[in-house]
C-alpha cells in the first residue's frame, strides 16, 4: 500500500471554503490532534465532504455514492484510502479495494478518496513523507493561524 514507513491515520477536521478563489482546504487531523494536513481542492470537489460533515443526504446520489454502490454490487469493498504523495501543491490519493481475495489500488484525487472513505466508513491514512512535507504542527489554540500560513505558502 505505501512506501517509506507506516501510514498515519487521520480524520477530516473541517473544511474551509474560499468562494472568491473557488478553492477549499480540507483539513485532515491525526487522531491525537497533534498535526493538521491541509489539502487544497477546487470548491466544487468538496461538496460530498461538506454534505457528509453536515449530516445531509443529497436528493440524488453523488458520484461517490454511485462508486460505493457499484463496489457493493460487485462484491468489492473499500479497505482504506491513502494520501501518498505531495508534489506541491498537488497531493495524490490511493483508494484500496478488496475483491475476490485481491487488493487493488486506484489512483484518485485526495478529495475523491476522502469522500469515498467518509461514505464507506473506511480509514484515511497519510504517508509519513506527506506529513513531513505538508503538515502543520499545532496546539489546539493556534491551529487556524498555522493553517492560514500554510495555505498562503501553497497558493
Amino acid at each position: 500500500m505505501m512506501n517509506g514507513g507506516n501510514p498515519l491515520e487521520v480524520r477530516v477536521k473541517t473544511l474551509i471554503l474560499y468562494k472568491e478563489k473557488e478553492i477549499a482546504i480540507i483539513l485532515l487531523e491525526d487522531l491525537a490532534g497533534s498535526f493538521g494536513l491541509p489539502i487544497l481542492a477546487k470548491a466544487s470537489e468538496v461538496t460530498a465532504i461538506f454534505l457528509f460533515l453536515e449530516g445531509k443526504t443529497p436528493p440524488r446520489p453523488l458520484s461517490h455514492d454511485l462508486i460505493a454502490s457499484v463496489l457493493d454490487g460487485l462484491r468489492a469493498r473499500p479497505l482504506n484510502v491513502l494520501i501518498d504523495l505531495l508534489e506541491e501543491p498537488i497531493c495524490h490519493g490511493i483508494i484500496s479495494v478488496e475483491t475476490e481475495g485481491k487488493e487493488l489500488d486506484f489512483d484518485a484525487r485526495p478529495s475523491d478518496a476522502i469522500s469515498l472513505a467518509l461514505r464507506t466508513r473506511v480509514p484515511i491514512y497519510v504517508s509519513p513523507a506527506v506529513v513531513r512535507k505538508g503538515a502543520v504542527i499545532f496546539n489546539r489554540n493556534d491551529w487556524a493561524e498555522g493553517l492560514e500560513r500554510k495555505a498562503k505558502l501553497q497558493n
